[in-house]
């Protein structure tokens, strides 16, 4: 028996979750028990387990968002990923740190700089530099009295999670000594 996580959303389920939670941040909306349940699987799968309906989703949002606050982030892997691959980056480097032991890669982002011209050259439907901050879903959850998230999927909110598309032309990295 196979005991991996068998996520799967139809297209319009996918078009409805990312259009909620890209209108949590912007347009103040409460949060759909669909997209409650995807960000759920979403933190509490290993990067293995991750299915094409999770990156589906986070697609179709990195292509329609476009943040108001552009922080550095940071990740820490074994090795560079695919370019245009979806990942998850950290606000933190005490938790970059965390997740490497101090192995492989530091991968560092300047978000400023890689967004600096994604208004003037793309429309919404089209952004390819853009990041989506999970931990401020997280945020507003736990100042509106959780939303219905566990306190475990609330602890999350000290990783300070960033979905983001890893792009080569934007990302600096380095060793852990």
């Amino acid at each position: 028996m196979n005991d991996k996580l068998q996520y799967r959303l139809s297209k319009n389920q996918k078009v409805d979750i990312a259009t909620n939670l890209i209108d949590i941040l912007q347009k103040d909306i409460m949060i759909t028990k669909h997209t409650k349940t995807f960000i759920g699987n979403w933190l509490l799968t290993g990067h293995d387990e991750k299915r094409k309906a999770f990156y589906d989703v986070w697609d179709i949002v990195l292509r329609n968002y476009s943040p108001k606050k552009r922080p550095i982030l940071f990740r820490s892997c074994a090795r560079k990923s695919k370019h245009g691959k979806i990942v998850s980056f950290t606000g933190r480097i005490e938790c970059a740190r965390r997740f490497s032991d101090n192995k492989g890669l530091l991968i560092i982002c300047d978000t400023k700089e890689a967004l600096q011209f994604e208004k003037k050259y793309y429309n919404p439907g089209e952004y390819v530099h853009t990041f989506f901050p999970l931990v401020d879903v997280l945020l507003k959850a736990r100042a509106s009295g959780g939303w219905g998230f566990s306190e475990r999927l609330l602890s999350f909110i000290g990783e300070d999670e960033y979905i983001m598309r890893f792009n080569l032309g934007h990302i600096h990295s380095l060793r852990w000594t």
